[in-house]
């Protein structure tokens, strides 16, 4: 399993193709920083996202207090959630 944190809202398309495509059938995504807006502004985008590439989908809880968000997408994590999940992976890949 591969975890892959995405710490900005928007990247050039062509990155964002690379990293959306380098999915795999269980990996992980952590939305983190600015990427965490993608639970509000891009929420269909990776809805159908999770359910092509069959993975699990995370974001900080610290960014959405930060932000005063509360999203209906994905799974909140604590800070040290975020350290056993990333740990527990084979890899970690931040984009």
């Amino acid at each position: 399993m591969q975890l892959h944190q995405i710490n900005q809202l928007d990247y050039p398309a062509t990155l964002e193709a690379t990293w959306q495509n380098s999915l795999q059938t269980g990996d992980q995504i952590l939305l983190i920083e600015d990427g965490f807006l993608r639970t509000i502004h891009q929420a269909n985008a990776m809805q159908t996202l999770m359910k092509e590439k069959q993975v699990e989908f995370y974001y900080l809880q610290s960014d959405a207090t930060a932000y005063g968000l509360s999203p209906k997408l994905g799974i909140p994590l604590s800070d040290e959630e975020w350290v056993d999940l990333t740990f527990s992976a084979e890899t970690n890949i931040s984009w």
